[in-house]
């Protein structure tokens, strides 16, 4: 068994640095190459990282030493590059969401799964630490019944928008969703890993404020199977804010990451771990417990696994259908603004 695999890097947007300097501090992988149809980005990350680059996607991912991809592209691409990447035998790690539409998410499973290579989603939130230890909390009774639950995600990142980017466009081709689909999904993906299944959804989208023409505020509601009522929140437009609140018969969970916005390719020192934060509000206590929380790496863990399901077969904690549950909610949530009516969350 090899101790590292080598993988190549496509879509040079301002994430892709996120990836690749996590990349950089991992033990078991090794980045090799990298694509975009821009050869300026080419260029520039290249040189930044001392690697080479491909003229095509296709040439790519034909290279006999490489064992995998990572594709940080628009999301209208995800399906068409996964299914190419699978058909040549690399293994792939899909920055979310996984598609934009359900069917190009089952489509990516099946391509990966025909080809018997890994296909894992970069939803990297639930692996933060404060996310970890809610799970554990609830897990094992300290809240007593959950009741609720309520989460906001949203940034100042609509204000940049410019004609030509793919989140400029509201429709498939582009982010359908807006924010929700760009950065409320990390919240779709967290509170499904908490909680199960969504059942039926409720939203409003509101264009209100960002030059771009997409909805920049978007409120969701929502009844999870267990009959636990949820809500996300979600903008382009405010500065950036991340929490959950989570009430339960004996205790209440209040979640926090202070994080401002700053351009993806600043180099980032301090984990995400942290920068969060996490109270208990006991039953009959009047004053917050603050809960301590380990400080991890989480894109790093991420990364990892990755190299680990390739080395050694294993099932990736995000995978294709723990993704698609997040991107049902999303596309429930479209359908229900368009409409007006609940919408019944598709399954996976």
């Amino acid at each position: 068994m090899k101790d590292k695999i080598r993988v190549g890097l496509c879509g040079l947007g301002s994430f892709s640095f996120v990836v690749a300097n996590t990349v950089q501090r991992s033990q078991k992988v090794e980045l090799v190459t990298c694509y975009d149809p821009v050869a300026e980005k080419r260029d520039i990350t290249s040189q930044r990282y001392g690697i080479t680059q491909e003229a095509s996607y296709e040439a790519m991912v034909r290279r006999s030493d490489l064992d995998g991809v990572l594709i940080v592209s628009p999301n209208k691409f995800h399906r068409e590059q996964t299914e190419l990447a699978a058909a040549h035998g690399k293994h792939v790690y899909v920055e979310k969401p996984i598609a934009n539409t359900m069917d190009d998410g089952r489509r990516m499973i099946a391509a990966c799964g025909n080809a018997r290579v890994t296909l894992m989603i970069g939803h990297v939130h639930r692996r933060h630490a404060v996310n970890r230890k809610i799970k554990q909390l609830i897990d094992q009774g300290v809240i007593g019944t959950p009741l609720s639950v309520e989460a906001n995600m949203s940034s100042q990142q609509g204000w940049e928008l410019q004609p030509g980017e793919f989140r400029y466009t509201a429709d498939d081709d582009g982010c359908p969703g807006g924010s929700l689909m760009t950065i409320g999904v990390h919240q779709a993906d967290t509170l499904n890993h908490l909680f199960g299944p969504i059942k039926s959804v409720y939203s409003i989208f509101k264009h209100v404020a960002i030059p771009a023409p997409v909805d920049d505020v978007t409120a969701t509601m929502f009844t999870f199977e267990s009959g636990l009522l949820g809500y996300i929140g979600s903008n382009f437009a405010c500065p950036r804010t991340n929490w959950m609140y989570v009430y339960g018969t004996e205790a209440n969970l209040v979640r926090n990451v202070r994080r401002v916005d700053r351009a993806f390719d600043k180099e980032r020192t301090q984990s995400i771990d942290a920068l969060s934060t996490l109270d208990i509000y006991r039953r009959g206590k009047s004053d917050p417990e603050p809960i301590t929380l380990p400080i991890g790496d989480p894109m790093l863990e991420e990364i990892d696994e990755f190299a680990d399901c390739v080395m050694a077969g294993k099932q990736p904690e995000t995978d294709g259908h723990a993704s698609l549950k997040a991107l049902s909610l999303i596309r429930a949530a479209i359908d229900s603004a368009r409409s007006g009516m609940p919408v019944k969350v598709e399954k996976p």
